[in-house]
């Protein structure tokens, strides 16, 4: 039977995810929850994905009137297919899980329970980072209150650890930005708290982040990361201005312009020139940004006010700072590339 108003909708965007897509069905299909749609987004897969979701719903009678397919011819990619996804729930609330990732069997029921059997506007919870011989489970640091609190980390701007009331979603046209594939979450997420709701922390981790899966659906090279993150800047500024939510978030958009850009400084294409230009009004403000460690705003500081010829110089020396990826290597999931300095390993972007 259909169900026609359900307390969740997970959203599954997937692109040839054939080798780790079963074990994140298993784990939807083990839901404590009855009440829950699955919307799975298909972003023009060219593998088996589409038949083995398929073939799984037949053998899997729980799912029966619980799951909607939808394709898209070619791919578009993670940005657009979490907008088709989220435009597309019913749920009063939408969390979205990842086709190479899992929840924990009662992880649905755990939320929604936590909030109140829908009172609160959203869930926050732990989650487990998953690699090879190593697990760590990864929480917040603090409560939040708005905003401007909020660290540039995977734990604060994933979407995968966070129920949403889907009402506040679609009243303020709170959508993924289509194209943007990097930071595709976080731009939800901002939104979605620069109207302070009502937010429930949960201590119990019930997401499994597996870290060590290669490429995802936004992976892509280091040029189109910091083109997306710039895209982003830009997106989310222009999206606050436009709501008079500027000027209180501020900070927010300080800290956002910053690693949005950082990237001009890392790795072997650094361009110090450019990283002086773009968003030139962070560069006075970074002894202020209280979610960077003191050393790097010492350093930036320092990149900001020197001349562009010794400061290329400064910039190639901290090539130290980095780890040495080979040429060839397969490039981590971007969700592990938020820009921080120095990277962070529970990063998810």
């Amino acid at each position: 039977m259909e169900i026609n108003e359900p307390y969740i909708s997970v959203v599954v965007v997937f692109h040839n995810a054939e080798n780790t897509i079963g074990r994140t069905l298993h784990s939807l299909a083990a839901q404590t929850l009855d009440n829950v749609e699955y919307l799975f987004v298909d972003d023009g897969s060219t593998d088996r994905s589409a038949e083995l979701l398929q073939d799984f719903v037949a053998l899997h009678p729980e799912f029966t009137g619980k799951h909607r397919l939808i394709s898209i011819g070619v791919q578009r990619g993670v940005g657009h297919g979490t907008l088709v996804g989220y435009t597309n729930a019913r749920g009063r609330y939408v969390i979205r899980c990842d086709a190479d990732d899992y929840m924990e069997p009662d992880a649905l029921e755990v939320m929604w329970r936590a909030c109140g059997d829908g009172k609160a506007d959203a869930v926050f919870a732990r989650y487990m980072r998953e690699e090879p011989g190593k697990t760590t489970v990864v929480g917040f640091p603090a409560e939040v209150a708005n905003l401007n609190d909020m660290k540039f980390d995977t734990i604060h701007f994933s979407l995968w650890n966070k129920l949403l009331r889907r009402s506040m979603l679609d009243d303020n046209e709170i959508v993924a930005f289509d194209g943007v594939d990097c930071w595709e979450d976080l731009g939800v997420v901002a939104r979605f708290m620069a109207f302070k709701p009502e937010v429930v922390y949960i201590g119990k981790p019930l997401y499994h982040y597996v870290a060590s899966s290669g490429q995802s659906l936004s992976s892509g090279n280091q040029g189109r990361q910091l083109e997306d993150h710039l895209m982003m800047a830009l997106l989310l500024e222009q999206w606050l201005d436009e709501r008079n939510l500027h000027d209180e978030n501020e900070e927010f958009l300080t800290h956002l312009k910053f690693f949005a850009k950082v990237k001009m400084l890392r790795g072997r294409d650094k361009d110090v020139a450019r990283w002086k230009k773009t968003f030139p009004e962070v560069n006075s403000r970074i002894m202020r940004m209280r979610h960077l460690k003191w050393p790097w705003r010492l350093l930036f500081s320092a990149v900001a006010l020197l001349p562009v010829g010794f400061t290329q110089w400064v910039a190639d020396c901290c090539d130290m700072f980095y780890p040495k990826i080979k040429a060839d290597a397969v490039r981590p999931r971007p969700h592990d590339s938020h820009p921080n300095i120095p990277e962070q390993k529970d990063i998810k972007k």
